[in-house]
């Protein structure tokens, strides 16, 4: 009923020589699928980095197994430093919300609105009490604060 596939055999894969080590080779078309390509290309960017770019055994531009494991660590680590720099911007970020939050006014509890008011009234006429009042001059003399405050005699038409 199954079919069974032959079995394969093995094929021997030809190492190269000390010059020519085949093995030891990472096309980069490999290292384009781990890595994201560098703006100017791989090729110009191993180039102006002095990397020597080999031919492996069926023709494809690569590098060394060492020079790929190090490009890959560069990119760990540059990822690293751009999410600790993340956290960091969202960590300030959070904190200025909460600032921003901490001023922000409340309103007023429920409580303290009296029966038929409307709540607008209420937190109008709260904000307007809580405005600093004019003290007149017995009551400023009174305060013993020390300052000296001009009151004319005469009405002007700003009050």
């Amino acid at each position: 009923m199954f079919k069974t596939a032959p079995a394969a055999e093995a094929v021997e894969i030809e190492q190269g020589d000390a010059h020519g080590n085949h093995a030891d080779l990472v096309p980069l078309s490999h290292l384009s699928l781990d890595l994201p390509a560098p703006e100017i290309g791989w090729l110009a960017e191993l180039q102006r980095r002095g990397i020597e770019i080999l031919q492996d055994d069926i023709g494809r531009s690569s590098v060394p197994r060492d020079i790929a494991r190090m490009l890959i660590a560069e990119q760990a680590a540059a990822e690293m430093r751009k999410r600790e720099v993340m956290a960091r911007i969202e960590q300030q970020a959070e904190q200025h919300d909460q600032q921003f939050r901490a001023q922000l006014w409340q309103g007023l509890p429920s409580e303290y609105l009296p029966l038929g008011a409307s709540p607008a009234a209420v937190m109008l006429q709260a904000a307007k009490d809580a405005r600093p009042r004019r003290q007149t001059p017995l009551q400023h003399a009174l305060s013993n604060t020390g300052e000296l405050i001009y009151h004319p005699l005469a009405q002007t038409d700003e009050e």
